[in-house]
């Protein structure tokens, strides 16, 4: 059932052997017509690159339904060689909820124009395989940011929300999106002692939304709650499991890449925060802050059927670590000052 709303939307969600980001990227780029390339095709340098959102509304790209069915397969082409199998399944879930919402509205005589699962985007940033280049794909309660610089790829931000958190009704009756990285946290949560979960619990209410939202990148700057150093190895193993949840949706090469940034930081060196209600059907919100990431899961509004999570990594958001280097190595006599384009500039 699942499956096959994803293939009506972008077809088949196989990962195509061999196909790399940059050759997908070149041949949806090489099929748009000359109007549609200005609305998909940005500067590398665009303010735009480093903008994201993931609330409804219009932004930079060229949404899927001014898209040809070829071009939408091309789309999914791109997404397929950074994203596993569950990353895809994650992501049809947010276009099945959106649908079934849609629909409901419908039925009661109202029409719901921010839930619309063509009013996603793709935009390219850039030249792919050439240079620094990135693009992102984003829409309601999603925003995919990925950053290619000299082979090495920058996967943050990365933003996935969905509303209702499970499906209550209807022919997608059941359904979740994000319910493992749930109960991945309270896991954690019931594994630590009184002293830790004391330590871990830092508020008695969840905030209204994750903190780290666009245009607030540095908000936690300090990390809080309980440091991992003074847990047990199986309790940082479930901390770790936690991340393991987050950065599975990536295809196998870039998920092993980030777990092991994580592990050469230290398992120990990361802080584990809870707020709100310790009960699964309460608001609650967590979150893992460690060296090379920021992981925040929130119910939005205190409303345990209405969930964010967002995945930061300060140092390489939009690829600044990786635009820095690439820098110093190539454009040594240019002021380093020009070549810092990683900056949040999200409203």
């Amino acid at each position: 059932m699942i499956t096959s709303l994803l293939t009506l939307l972008l077809g088949s969600f196989l990962v195509f052997p061999g196909k790399t980001t940059d050759t997908a990227a070149r041949a949806l780029v090489e099929s748009l017509s000359p109007t549609q390339r200005t609305e998909l095709v940005f500067p590398f340098e665009s303010r735009e690159r480093i903008h994201w959102m993931y609330l409804p509304g219009d932004r930079s790209g060229l949404p899927l339904r001014d898209m040809t069915p070829a071009q939408k397969e091309g789309v999914h082409d791109v997404l397929s060689t950074v994203l596993s199998e569950q990353g895809m399944l994650d992501l049809q879930g947010i276009y099945a909820m959106e649908v079934a919402l849609r629909d409901a509205s419908r039925r009661n005589g109202r029409e719901d124009p921010s839930r619309d699962p063509d009013q996603y985007e793709f935009a390219v940033f850039g030249t792919p395989g050439s240079g620094p280049w990135s693009w992102h794909y984003e829409g309601h309660h999603l925003s995919l940011n990925f950053t290619h610089v000299d082979g090495d790829t920058a996967v943050t931000p990365l933003f996935i929300g969905v509303a209702p958190f499970e499906i209550p009704s209807g022919p997608h009756q059941g359904m979740k999106v994000l319910g493992e990285e749930s109960e991945a946290g309270f896991a954690l949560l019931r594994a630590l002692d009184d002293e830790q979960r004391a330590r871990a619990i830092i508020a008695n209410r969840p905030p209204g939304d994750v903190h780290t939202r666009p245009g607030q990148p540095h908000r936690l700057a300090s990390p809080k709650g309980l440091p991992l150093s003074e847990a047990s190895p199986a309790q940082q193993e479930l901390a770790m499991a936690i991340f393991r949840e987050y950065v599975d949706i990536l295809h196998g090469p870039m998920a092993s890449a980030e777990m092991e940034r994580v592990q050469a930081a230290g398992p120990g060196n990361i802080h584990f925060a809870w707020m709100g209600s310790t009960e699964v059907d309460k608001p609650h919100y967590f979150r893992l802050h460690g060296p090379t990431f920021i992981l925040e899961y929130d119910c939005v509004g205190g409303d345990p059927n209405h969930v964010h999570v967002v995945w930061h990594d300060p140092d390489r958001n939009f690829g600044a670590d990786l635009l820095q280097r690439h820098h110093e190595q190539h454009h040594q006599t240019k002021g380093a000052e020009q070549h810092n384009p990683g900056t949040d500039t999200s409203r």
